[in-house]
């Protein structure tokens, strides 16, 4: 079993013996993932992962001899699942739909959502428009803008920020 494991000073066995005693809580975080049967298995995993460490991170993972930094734990656990996520490959096959859009009928819906985006940026401060034009349209950096301008950095990325904001609630709403 793998609180067995022994190294030369005994701290590793009292490390994970200690994260061990949470169990169920790392269950309910795996779970919390999505995860059903796979939820032991992710657990498991994070506890072969502090054993690869050999105390690297002892200090991190816990706050002093008794507490554990559940927070560190909760990281470990979600970076493990995303590996696992990332692993996996997702295929979608297109019959297994049930309504298949046409290429016409997705270029009208793009062109509808565009003619939209286009009408309410017509409703902005030249400000916000150049912005959006160099930002959005040319793929010029938020730096590079800000160089060129005289402008504040965070200036530039909080009306970036805010264009962005705008358009996304925009089409939320139509």
């Amino acid at each position: 079993m793998l609180f067995n494991v022994w190294n030369q000073d005994n701290i590793l066995v009292k490390v994970i013996n200690i994260i061990a005693k949470d169990h169920n809580r790392w269950i309910t975080i795996a779970k919390s993932f999505g995860l059903k049967d796979d939820a032991e298995d992710l657990v498991q995993d994070m506890y072969i992962k502090i054993n690869q460490w050999k105390g690297k991170y002892d200090k991190t993972l816990m706050f002093n001899d008794k507490e554990v930094n559940q927070y560190f734990v909760f990281k470990v656990l979600r970076n493990l699942f995303l590996d696992k996520v990332k692993k996996q490959k997702k295929i979608i096959k297109l019959s297994d739909t049930f309504y298949e859009p046409s290429i016409s009928a997705m270029s009208m819906e793009y062109q509808e959502r565009l003619d939209f985006v286009k009408s309410e940026i017509d409703t902005w401060s030249l400000y916000h428009k150049k912005i959006y034009e160099l930002v959005f349209l040319e793929g010029k950096s938020i730096q590079w803008l800000s160089d060129k301008t005289g402008i504040e950095y965070h200036t530039v990325r909080r009306a970036v920020q805010k264009i962005k904001k705008n358009i996304n609630l925009k089409l939320k709403q139509k």
